[in-house]
């Protein structure tokens, strides 16, 4: 399973997408709503067009980080859709749960044949089996 941020459900690998997509949302959309507002506006100081601004750009917060899911994950919720796509997100996912699986067992060996150097007891338990995997055969039933 692919690391992901609580907010939104944001791959973290994309993460400098979204900051990117959101700042540039942010420049167009300002730039867009100050034109407006100094043009067809009517205020009668720059302080009172820069607090409609602000008031302006505020209430487009939530529309932007929904545009920015959509936007940077848009690609990658076309390829789920393709008959393929969701077979080559699950091998990805597959082979990155096997790699973390194996470095663990790795890991663990490394610490047990340092123990068995240094004639020290090891009492470490090893990493837990992958799901669905019991007595060597893959399955609920063992079979």
């Amino acid at each position: 399973m692919e690391e992901r941020e609580d907010l939104l459900s944001i791959l973290r690998e994309h993460r400098p997408y979204y900051f990117w997509v959101l700042v540039a949302q942010m420049a167009v959309s300002g730039a867009a709503i100050a034109w407006w507002e100094v043009v067809y506006g009517g205020h009668a100081s720059g302080v009172g067009a820069a607090i409609a601004v602000a008031l302006k750009m505020s209430a487009l917060i939530p529309l932007w980080g929904v545009m920015a899911v959509i936007i940077v994950d848009s690609g990658r919720r076309v390829m789920v859709l393709l008959p393929d796509g969701r077979a080559k997100i699950m091998a990805k996912g597959e082979a990155r749960g096997e790699a973390r699986r194996h470095s663990a067992w790795a890991d663990w060996y490394a610490r047990w044949e340092e123990a068995k150097a240094k004639g020290e007891p090891f009492d470490e338990p090893p990493p837990a089996p992958p799901d669905g995997y019991r007595n060597g055969k893959s399955g609920s039933d063992g079979k």
